[in-house]
């Protein structure tokens, strides 16, 4: 687990345990159940937006805030993570030796042969776009990624929709299909 997560397990059980009155067992499920849908996030939010870099394998290239609600009481009722992604040009472009976001290796090597051709990934297709495919992390688990979205509430179908390699347009040609321009 990063120390970043590890950090933010311990703040939230601190304060479900301050915020929570002895008597109120409510409260304190309460408290366990949005502790949990936040930490099933991680690996959603790893594989989308951590990278292996120089200098660490599991890199994360995102920040995150998490915001937790209280009502009146002191006692959390909810919280609201937001992440914003530091590195967008890493999509494009990596040093050599780094790879891109974990999730296009998860999905290279963790799709079955029926979802790579319902996402468009022929077997053995190699991207400009995922340098260094060879190279295996701890990282590459797909099915914890797909495990964590369900229980986030993404099911199936949205996850599929978010896989499918969307084609590249075919640009539109002008002229006769000889090359000849029209006369």
């Amino acid at each position: 687990m990063l120390q970043q997560t590890w950090t933010s397990r311990c703040l939230m059980k601190f304060y479900a345990v301050v915020a929570t009155s002895p008597a109120s067992w409510e409260s304190h499920k309460i408290a366990e159940r949005i502790e949990q849908r936040i930490l099933n996030s991680n690996p959603v939010m790893e594989a989308f937006g951590n990278a292996c870099t120089l200098r660490n394998n599991n890199s994360s290239r995102f920040g995150k805030f998490i915001q937790l609600q209280l009502n009146r009481a002191q006692q959390m009722t909810g919280a609201a993570v937001q992440t914003y992604l530091l590195e967008k040009t890493r999509v494009a472009c990596q040093a050599s030796s780094e790879r891109n976001f974990h999730i296009f290796y998860q999905i290279c090597k963790g799709a079955s042969e029926d979802e790579r051709l319902q996402w468009h990934l022929p077997e053995g297709a190699a991207f400009s776009w995922l340098p260094n495919p060879e190279r295996s992390l701890e990282e590459d688990c797909f099915e914890v990624t797909r495990e964590a979205m369900l229980h986030l509430g993404i099911d199936t179908p949205t996850q599929n929709n978010i896989f499918k390699v969307r084609r590249k347009a075919t640009p539109l040609k002008f002229g006769r299909d000889d090359g000849q321009p029209f006369a």
